[in-house]
């Protein structure tokens, strides 16, 4: 059995002729494992590219994030400085801006984390029904007792 091209040759000249049934079968369940593992194969290999090109994303957005939060910290900077009038002052009004705008982002956060629900419930709707199901399908399924037949 030499395998060419990810493909097993069997020896076989022509697939229906002078061949057991025992010969068949076990060269259809020998390129079926042979077909099964080549897509697992495949299917590992997806992944991992996909994984090695999130992974590249990802630093690449932590990278990007970084670099805005320095950024702003300049750009605050610089609104504190153009404000006018002592520093401090600058400075002050900045700050607070940003306590206000953290106070309410806080804010929503908390009223959205609140309304959120953690509990899978589709998912428990789906095994209440389920099991409600199978009772009906139990109850079906069980022998019945008949009344005793009157004989006259």
């Amino acid at each position: 059995m030499a395998v060419q091209d990810g493909y097993q040759d069997h020896g076989y000249q022509d697939q229906g002729q002078g061949q057991s049934t025992a010969q068949l079968i076990k060269g259809l369940v020998d390129d079926t494992t042979t077909l099964v593992r080549q897509e697992a194969l495949l299917a590992r290999q997806e992944v991992v590219e996909g994984i090695a090109a999130s992974a590249k994303a990802g630093s690449l957005l932590a990278v990007a994030g970084v670099l805005a939060l320095y950024g702003l910290g300049f750009a605050l900077t610089a609104v504190a400085w153009a404000i006018g009038g002592p520093a401090w002052v600058g400075f002050l009004i900045v700050g607070g801006g940003l306590l206000l705008v953290a106070g309410a982002l806080g804010m929503i956060g908390q009223r959205r984390l609140a309304r959120s629900k953690v509990a899978p419930q589709r998912a428990r709707a789906e095994l209440k029904e389920t099991a409600t199901e199978l009772r009906k399908e139990i109850r079906w399924a069980r022998p019945r007792r008949q009344p005793p037949v009157k004989s006259s």
